[in-house]
């Protein structure tokens, strides 16, 4: 088993891949975590809630300010739910935000 204190830390990972400056520049030593980058401010996001009414979206999308709904380049998120109303599984797709619900958009 892993030591506990390389599990999280690029500095201390050995092998054939040398971690990235990005992965050591995130790393904070003194907490043995990694630091999580949230959505920049220049950014916009929608929500779908689709035909849930307990709050939680069904869809959600980002996309630069200023990008229309009705044009490529959002980062979606479809959420599915199990029956305590808890995520069970996050799909990905990059697409149109009109066109989050369509047949066609491909989530992964």
């Amino acid at each position: 088993m892993a030591d506990a204190q390389h599990i999280n830390n690029p500095e201390a990972v050995s092998g054939a891949t040398k971690s990235s400056d990005v992965e050591n520049k995130s790393y904070e030593k003194d907490l043995w975590a990694a630091r999580i980058t949230e959505i920049p401010s220049n950014m916009q996001m929608r929500c779908d809630y689709d035909v849930r009414t307990d709050g939680q979206p069904v869809y959600l999308g980002f996309a630069p300010k200023g990008l229309a709904t009705s044009v490529t380049g959002w980062l979606l998120h479809k959420f599915t739910y199990d029956g305590s109303d808890r995520i069970t599984v996050r799909q990905i797709a990059y697409d149109i935000w009109d066109d989050r619900a369509d047949v066609g958009t491909t989530y992964e």
